[in-house]
């Protein structure tokens, strides 16, 4: 994959799969380099594309993360530990557990305050 900005989805897919084949590798100092870089694109692409608007509410802001990651409920419900508690919180049924939440924040690598009502 050429270092250059990310201009779309498709191409971000690919610089995480790349991501995904490097990391954990003995890496020369060459390909780390290329690694930190790519690194470096994906959070940008990112932070201007999927980034939380801070005006969602926590339901909004679950929603908007499982379509910028292509999940589903159930692959959610295998995060947090319940597929049910997913669909009553989308539902506005019940709020999530602290121990929930928290597993949310660092799937998704974001504070945690996104998801508390």
């Amino acid at each position: 994959m050429i270092i250059e900005p990310i201009k779309n989805d498709q191409e971000h897919a690919q610089a995480t799969a790349m991501i995904s084949r490097l990391m954990g590798r003995n890496l020369d100092a060459g390909s780390g380099d290329y690694l930190d870089a790519l690194i470096v694109l994906v959070n940008k692409y990112e932070d201007e594309q999927h980034a939380i608007d801070e005006r969602m509410t926590p339901r909004e802001a679950l929603r908007a993360q499982m379509e910028a990651n292509g999940l589903s409920q159930a692959d959610l419900g295998r995060v947090i530990g319940s597929e049910s508690a997913v669909s009553m919180f989308l539902k506005g049924d019940r709020a999530l557990s602290k121990t929930q939440i928290r597993k949310l924040a660092e799937r998704f690598k974001i504070d945690s305050m996104v998801f508390i009502e």
